[in-house]
């Protein structure tokens, strides 16, 4: 009788059944954790000061023909792969978001994708979560080579309670400096300033971030701010070694455009940095914070240069905003002989999502 039922399930409710199976999981932990006591810091086995192994970039092939045939990438021999993730929202206090970050990178380590970008909003920018954060990510072996970019949520802990860490916005900032902010970020991801480069197997990647925040500014808000002297060594930057037709990766949380509009609400300095990247139609700009689910028109966007969204690990949402907790989006993107491949990847089914796979031949978009 049982054996019947489980046969005539449909695939999309066995992947319903999946998804909430997996998001159980974090309860369990709860109840593990809870049973060790009440010191966080011991039930999560985390050093106070413990950090993930500074990235360094890997620069080995990969031969696709390693892949699980019903995960497999390509056939072909990538010149460059890494995985592409934002908004984790990684919180000592998030059992769900905790789940669906360590699904994301199991997954990520199954598909034997080498480079990982996280790019913004890794928690709330308290010590307990990037404590938190930096042991899961030590549970893992042969994780990644993780690169990061600073969030509008990295200035968040001026939203806390400096004593009980709980929510407490009406007495902002709480303490909080931008400093104080900015170097939690930079002892975390191993960095001496919020933007940097990096060359993987040849190919130029430019981290962005926002030097400032509400904490020093409050017309700022959750947008990011970008120094001239940012602005003028992304200008240099990506001068430097510059091949036509040759992508090059550039990341920063906040996006250009709201769904496909020319609105610029997420950055000061839009205006400008829209003028320098418009420069280079080799140029693919990744950012989150929005969370918009992968399967919507306005992930890939075609200006002079491309745009791409990364949806959210923690919590996707669909066209209206609405909160979509069964899912956990994210983006693989492979690169063969200067042809740039992006596919959509649900974390949770471990499966890519219908319709988010797009090819471009640099310069042009297809």
């Amino acid at each position: 009788m049982h054996n019947e039922l489980i046969i005539n399930i449909s695939d999309q409710e066995a992947n319903h059944m999946k998804k909430v199976l997996l998001l159980l999981l974090p309860f369990l932990f709860l109840v593990t954790a809870s049973s060790a006591g009440g010191n966080n810091a011991s039930f999560l086995n985390l050093q106070v000061g413990s950090l993930p192994v500074i990235a360094q970039p890997s620069r080995s092939s990969i031969d696709r023909t390693t892949i699980p045939l019903l995960n497999k990438l390509s056939q072909r021999t990538s010149t460059l792969l890494f995985g592409v993730v934002s908004d984790i929202h990684v919180q000592r206090a998030n059992p769900v978001a905790q789940n669906k970050f360590q699904q994301m990178l199991s997954d990520i380590m199954q598909l034997q994708v080498p480079n990982l970008i996280i790019n913004g909003d890794l928690g709330d920018g308290t010590p307990q979560d990037y404590h938190t954060l930096s042991t899961l990510i030590s549970r893992q072996k042969n994780t990644p080579a993780i690169f990061y970019t600073i969030g509008n949520h990295e200035f968040y802990k001026a939203n806390h309670n400096p004593i009980t860490d709980a929510w407490s916005p009406e007495t902002f900032p709480n303490g909080e400096t931008e400093v104080a902010a900015i170097n939690r970020f930079l002892i975390f991801s191993g960095r001496d300033q919020v933007y940097y480069d990096e060359y993987l197997e040849g190919y130029h990647f430019i981290f962005l971030g926002s030097e400032k925040s509400a904490i020093s500014d409050r017309t700022i808000g959750d947008k990011a701010f970008l120094s001239n002297t940012q602005l003028e060594w992304l200008e240099s930057e990506l001068k430097e070694n510059y091949s036509p037709g040759k992508p090059i990766f550039v990341f920063l949380h906040q996006p250009l455009s709201r769904l496909g509009s020319s609105v610029n609400g997420f950055i000061t300095q839009a205006d400008r940095l829209r003028e320098i990247l418009k420069k280079y139609p080799e140029v693919f700009f990744f950012s989150g914070h929005i969370h918009h689910q992968l399967s919507l028109p306005s992930t890939m966007i075609k200006e002079n240069f491309n745009m791409v969204n990364s949806s959210s690990v923690a919590l996707p949402r669909d066209v209206n905003g609405k909160p979509l907790p069964n899912q956990s989006e994210g983006l693989i993107v492979e690169v063969i002989d200067n042809k740039v491949f992006i596919k959509g990847r649900d974390f949770l089914t471990k499966t890519w999502i219908e319709g988010t796979q797009r090819e471009f031949a640099s310069p042009k978009v297809i």
